[in-house]
């Protein structure tokens, strides 16, 4: 067995043998979307005014990027490097790591919330359907270094360095994904925005 095929099948067993975090993860980011999406229906005002001033705050960040005068490779790379920095970040909050997952289903529930549902879905689903999956996996991996550590500390080597090498494995697969998803809302997002 060559050393490429072997680390491939590391990878889709570091994926079984985390599955269950894994699985965590997204039963809380659908979670957190739907009560989110609730409490915004029901007007909850303090939800609403939350969302707003993130939405807000993250207008004022795009703009500071003023992204309508860049090429798509510019675009492109803009998008690409803030996934990537943020999803460092992530994996390396260790436990804390379920808090973006929170976050962000909360944004996107704002997001669908104040917007007309089809233009939600052209805009958010071509590029969401893999950068989510990507969020779920980096947080994951963050939560299995979290155990590796928790292992360390308890003596036990062989499987704190098992879970170290399998929060690795998910988080190679969290990076790919947010590259491809980069390229689909930069070359394929922006330009149905600008068909709308």
């Amino acid at each position: 067995m060559s050393r490429t095929t072997y680390e491939i099948l590391e990878i889709i067993y570091a994926l079984k043998r985390q599955k269950k975090i894994i699985y965590g993860m997204g039963i809380l980011f659908l979670a957190s979307f739907i009560i989110s999406y609730i409490l915004m229906v029901l007007n909850i005002s303090l939800v609403n005014n939350f969302g707003k001033i993130v939405l807000t705050q993250f207008s004022a960040y795009l703009n500071l990027k003023d992204i309508t005068n860049m090429s798509q490779m510019d675009i492109f790379f803009t998008i690409v490097t803030h996934n990537l920095f943020t999803g460092m970040l992530i994996y390396l909050s260790n436990m804390f790591s379920i808090l973006p997952i929170t976050f962000n289903a909360f944004i996107l529930a704002y997001v669908l919330y104040i917007s007309n549902p089809l233009i939600f879905i052209l805009l958010i689903l071509p590029h969401g359907i893999i950068e989510i999956p990507a969020l779920l996996l980096c947080s994951s991996a963050g939560i299995v270094l979290f155990t590796s550590i928790v292992y360390r500390l308890k003596g036990n080597k062989y499987l704190a360095h098992m879970q170290f090498m399998d929060s690795l494995r998910i988080l190679l697969i969290s990076t790919i994904l947010f590259i491809f998803a980069g390229i689909i809302e930069s070359f394929i997002t922006f330009k149905i925005k600008t068909l709308l």
